[in-house]
């Protein structure tokens, strides 16, 4: 009877829709934010995401850096983007670090799938001067951070850096690899959420 009942509160929980840490959490505004966006409401996503990166959310950071990059709910600007992209970065938000070396390495990269996948062609600029190293550093890091599942992501990265590395000099490429060893996320250590 115990595990008839028991079974019955999981069913529930999982059907009301309400499971704490996915994307369905009711109490989750940054997952109410990830919603919103997805059904094509980005001016409220923001009302979730904004509160969450200036307290220092990695993922919100993240997010709401893209919603300056693509225009959505806020006016374009590539500086803010690159500002709140720097601050999840900092911290490790592995995303972020990949966005921001296709911005300084001046390339394309696609991120996400289906409902949210992202493209950032800054391939014409993206308000900063191309910068292979940094991109380099960026991608070192991303590429090191990058879930297990992400086998597909870790490919690409992988093909950017070995392009970029081939760009550097040595004395570029041995003070990028002394960043890379001295890095340490900021103290706000970021976890990525993956949903």
């Amino acid at each position: 009877m115990l595990a008839r009942s028991g079974v019955a509160l999981a069913l529930a929980v999982v059907l009301s829709g309400c499971v704490p840490g996915t994307y369905f959490d009711p109490n989750d505004p940054y997952a109410t934010g990830l919603r919103l966006f997805d059904s094509g409401e980005p001016a409220n996503a923001i009302q979730y995401w904004k509160p969450l990166a200036e307290e220092g959310d990695c993922d919100a950071q993240y997010r709401y850096g893209t919603l300056f990059y693509l225009g959505e709910g806020v006016p374009r600007d590539y500086d803010s983007a690159r500002e709140w992209w720097a601050k999840a970065a900092h911290q490790g938000q592995y995303r972020a670090q990949m966005i921001l070396g296709t911005v300084y390495g001046r390339m394309s990269l696609t991120t996400g799938g289906f409902p949210r996948s992202l493209t950032v062609d800054c391939r014409g600029g993206c308000g900063v001067p191309r910068d292979p190293q940094q991109a380099y550093e960026w991608l070192r890091l991303a590429h090191a951070s990058l879930p297990p599942e992400a086998e597909a992501a870790r490919q690409q990265v992988s093909l950017e850096i070995t392009a970029l590395q081939a760009e550097l000099t040595p004395d570029q490429r041995a003070d990028a690899e002394r960043h890379i060893s001295a890095w340490t996320p900021s103290q706000n250590r970021c976890v990525p959420r993956d949903l």
